[in-house]
């Protein structure tokens, strides 16, 4: 059966963060990237995650909380990277493991 991961984009004291920056899914599931503070965007990168076909597109920016931008798990197994645009400086990435 497919799940729906929550991922919580945030910005706080200790800095802009995906919660959980690693993810585990299953062909099927997806992945519900979810607003908590500030303006972020999720973004899998062509260039971060070469060889890997149907990526998603870059998402908008997301500024309202609660505001959700929902990735759908149907590429191929593998591991893939993503990151907030406008903080990836500030270590604001993550890791999709799909199984």
């Amino acid at each position: 059966t497919s799940k729906t991961i929550v991922v919580t984009l945030t910005s706080d004291a200790t800095g802009n963060s995906f919660t959980p920056n690693e993810i585990v899914a299953s062909a099927g599931d997806t992945v519900r990237f979810t607003i908590g503070v500030g303006v972020h965007n999720v973004n899998f990168l062509p260039d971060s995650n070469p060889g890997k076909a149907g990526l998603p597109k870059a998402s908008d920016m997301l500024q309202l909380p609660g505001q959700t931008y929902d990735v759908p798990v149907t590429f191929a197994s593998g591991r893939y990277y993503f990151q907030c645009d406008p903080h990836v400086l500030l270590g604001m990435k993550g890791h999709l493991t799909v199984k």
